[in-house]
């Protein structure tokens, strides 16, 4: 949207990259890394390497805008008291609190949703449904008869929309990092995540104790464009977002088009298709005992496109 970076820009991920002295990883880094990338393929396979070097370009205040914009770093508005507001950093921020300068290597990890970055569940969903739905964002609530609930707009491009809402849609169904969950007959969307609980200077010192484990999100809508559903789901501790978190937000959008199904009398979801994220993480397949009819072969999905597609986020 800013044009700071052109829309055929490619980095190449080998496992990790180095900014300001410092080495930082991509989760594929003992696998070898993504190779070469694009906005594409970066969300689909959740390439850490790429987005660092966006946030690297487009500077921590540009992030900050935006993501206020798109509603992260304020309430949301849902009827519900005691909302949390979530922070987005800022150079003026830091000053404010710290008073102490940003420094450009705090951008990178921002750039990734890490270090001083605050968000909630409620605020993800309702971003993910705006950008969705071309830049309108809904007001959350609770109560069924709420009248006149209030919308912002955000102007997004419809290009931008459009490869945005189609990457997401590549991390369920095109070998991308929610491969397992992925739902036939629906167009189930979505993005994973990784939210770290401490530092890795500080896990080091601390050892492996599960209270420190990193916590697994994922956010997803069905369909693809101007969703009827947005779930966003945080599974504490639950390490990866494509094994914890995402096919919780499946089974949710599956009884929500089941339920549909029964009220509009059509079949919206094929039961017996339901993937399930395996132990070996190039694979994913049809499990067994999710209802498949007799006689029906267990199909898997394609194998990925490129080394680490299918690994656990």
């Amino acid at each position: 949207e800013s044009k700071a970076i052109p829309e055929d820009y490619s980095v190449f991920c080998p496992g990790y990259a180095d900014f300001y002295g410092r080495v930082f990883k991509c989760w594929v880094f003992d696998k070898g890394g993504h190779g070469q990338v694009k906005l594409h393929d970066a969300i689909v396979h959740s390439c850490d390497v790429f987005f660092y070097n966006v946030g690297k370009r487009l500077g921590i205040d540009r992030i900050s805008y935006y993501a206020y914009q798109l509603g992260l770093g304020r309430r949301t508005g849902i009827d519900l008291p005691g909302e949390a507001e979530g922070l987005v950093p800022s150079e003026e921020w830091k000053k404010r609190v710290f008073k102490q300068p940003w420094y450009p290597g705090e951008t990178i990890s921002v750039a990734v949703g890490q270090g001083a970055t605050i968000t909630t569940p409620l605020q993800l969903a309702r971003t993910i449904g705006g950008i969705a739905l071309g830049g309108v964002f809904k007001q959350p609530h609770l109560l069924m008869e709420a009248k006149a609930v209030k919308e912002e707009t955000f102007a997004i491009n419809e290009h931008t929309t459009e490869m945005v809402t189609q990457a997401m849609f590549g991390v369920v169904n095109e070998g991308g990092t929610a491969a397992g969950s992925r739902l036939e007959g629906i167009e189930f969307c979505g993005k994973t995540g990784t939210a770290q609980l401490i530092s890795g200077e500080g896990l080091k010192k601390a050892g492996k104790q599960k209270q420190f484990s990193d916590n697994a999100w994922f956010v997803g809508y069905a369909p693809r464009r101007n969703p009827e559903i947005v779930v966003a789901v945080l599974v504490e501790h639950g390490l990866h977002g494509s094994s914890a978190a995402a096919p919780v937000a499946r089974d949710i959008i599956k009884a929500y088009y089941d339920k549909k199904g029964a009220r509009d009398k059509q079949q919206y979801t094929v039961y017996y298709k339901r993937y399930e994220v395996s132990d070996s993480p190039e694979l994913a397949q049809v499990a067994p005992g999710t209802g498949a009819a007799e006689g029906t072969p267990k199909t898997a999905l394609p194998p990925p496109q490129r080394k680490g597609a299918s690994a656990q986020r």
